[in-house]
């Protein structure tokens, strides 16, 4: 399968779908979902590579390397996928190594944690403001550990497969079903807290 369509699958799946669901939970103007349902997706492909990609900038400056090249959008409307990088110097050790290509996965988890803490609070009624706060924290990370392990699992020799080689394959797989169990357990979570109201979402339970 021609990978620019897998990805694409990918996208609709873990971003655009729950974002469907979401919102049609929900009772605002079919004009407020439309907009939603189009302005959010576009904020995920301005944000997801630079975010992936500064994250492994900041793990690597903690473990003491430095980059000395970066790219951090990918050119999305000529169909590029995932061809954001940093380029990095000084890491000679092999848990800097492993630091600097975990980080992004770390901050993942933290996003993931902080999306469940948020999103089960009536913090907003805004639709834009729920959408996004929904996409940054839970679809965001969720679709960094799905295109990942998909990745690895296809043969890409991308972060997955720098972190097999140094904490070996066991491990390695075992933190990549954990972490997509906790990108499903999250989505269904947050979308279960959310009930109709009278142009608005309500929250079920609050923690």
């Amino acid at each position: 399968m021609n990978n620019q369509f897998l990805i694409t699958g990918e996208i609709l799946v873990v971003v655009v779908m729950p974002l469907i669901v979401l919102f049609l939970r929900g009772t605002w103007p079919l004009r407020t979902m439309i907009g939603c349902l189009v302005s959010i997706p576009i904020v995920w492909y301005l944000t997801y590579a630079p975010i992936h990609e500064l994250s492994h900038v900041a793990g690597t400056y903690v473990v003491g390397g430095k980059v000395i090249s970066m790219k951090l959008i990918p050119r999305f409307w000529m169909g590029e996928f995932g061809r954001a990088w940093i380029t990095s110097d000084g890491i000679t050790h092999r848990w800097q190594q492993l630091i600097s290509s975990a980080f992004p996965y770390i901050l993942d988890v933290i996003s993931l944690a902080v999306g469940m803490f948020v999103l089960r609070r009536d913090f907003s009624k805004n639709p834009l403001v729920i959408g996004v706060v929904f996409m940054l924290l839970c679809l965001r990370p969720s679709f960094d550990f799905v295109c990942e392990a998909i990745a690895f699992l296809s043969g890409d020799r991308g972060d997955f497969y720098a972190i097999q080689g140094i904490v070996g394959t066991l491990v390695t797989w075992t933190c990549i079903i954990v972490s997509l169990g906790l990108s499903i357990f999250s989505t269904l979570t947050i979308l279960k807290r959310f009930v109709g109201s009278q142009e608005t979402v309500s929250v079920e339970a609050k923690m």
